[in-house]
């Protein structure tokens, strides 16, 4: 398989190219950004980095790239933090769009799109955030999640509502015998070693909120229930571009992709059923096996 994969210079892509890199079934990867630092080879596949920008619909280097591969997993986005103003966010979509249209005219067979755990983030604050597996796929979405920070307070609802759009462009514009997509709610995945110890209860990795009061406790389980670690990143995107679409209600879904963390609100059902994707981490034993939890 050869996939390309937007946001080629981030920290999710890092972990991808890596982790999809070694496995026998990708033959090569070709990552997509404006610009790129130093990236170490992959152990297995070949590996093309492409400087371009997805915001521009006439750029023929992302176009080409596009019409090169079997697959996209598209990560990039105008800001990729829950921070993101309206302006960011319409951006951010404007690239959704163009991207889907082009992987369906190339006739790509997967498209794999990086959504958010945020489009479900308004639940936060409801009963359902603290019983375990009730955030199903099926519950409406309620986009948006607030929280504090040292400065202040904030929410993300127009970064969560430019993947939720994005998520409805997937499932609409998929099709049976053509392009066929998942849409993956992704959790907390930060850079490096990604541990979940360092998330922090203001639920950003650009803020703090280290002084936790009741409501902060309860933020701070709800975003280590959305821990992903790195090795399930990689085994839930490697599943999404494997995973036969034969099974699926439609040819465009939407899973939620976090790691197996005790006591979660989200349900991993689906990506079990229409993935087989199979968490082995858990944030909770994590904590437990290396470092103290915050006070």
């Amino acid at each position: 398989m050869r996939i390309a994969i937007t946001g080629g210079n981030g920290n999710l892509a890092r972990k991808l190219i890596t982790g999809l890199g070694a496995e026998p079934w990708c033959s090569a990867l070709v990552a997509l950004d404006r610009r790129f630092d130093p990236i170490e080879p992959p152990a297995h596949s070949d590996l093309a980095c492409v400087e371009a920008d997805l915001r521009q619909p006439d750029d023929s280097r992302w176009l080409d790239t596009v019409a090169s591969v079997d697959a996209v997993v598209h990560l990039a986005a105008q800001n990729p933090y829950p921070e993101a103003d309206w302006t960011d966010s319409a951006a951010s979509l404007d690239m959704t769009a163009l991207l889907l249209r082009a992987a369906g005219r190339a006739g790509a067979g997967r498209f794999v799109f990086a959504s958010s755990n945020h489009v479900m983030g308004g639940y936060k604050d409801t009963e359902i955030a603290t019983t375990p597996g009730s955030l199903t796929e099926a519950l409406p979405p309620l986009p948006g999640t607030r929280w504090r920070n040292d400065a202040g307070s904030n929410d993300s609802t127009p970064y969560a509502v430019a993947k939720l759009m994005g998520e409805r462009l997937c499932c609409s514009l998929a099709e049976r015998g053509g392009l066929t997509a998942v849409a993956l709610r992704i959790g907390w995945c930060q850079p490096g070693e990604n541990h979940p110890s360092t998330i922090s209860a203001s639920g950003t990795p650009n803020s703090r909120l280290d002084a936790l009061d009741d409501a902060a406790r309860h933020d701070l389980a709800w975003f280590r229930g959305m821990w992903l670690s790195n090795r399930d990143l990689v085994a839930v995107f490697a599943a999404a571009l494997r995973a036969s679409a034969a099974g699926w209600p439609a040819p465009g879904i939407v899973v939620n992709a976090v790691s197996n963390n005790a006591g979660m609100a989200w349900n991993l059902t689906k990506a079990a059923d229409w993935l087989g994707f199979a968490p082995t981490d858990d944030a909770a034993e994590r904590l437990n096996d290396s470092m103290p939890m915050l006070p």
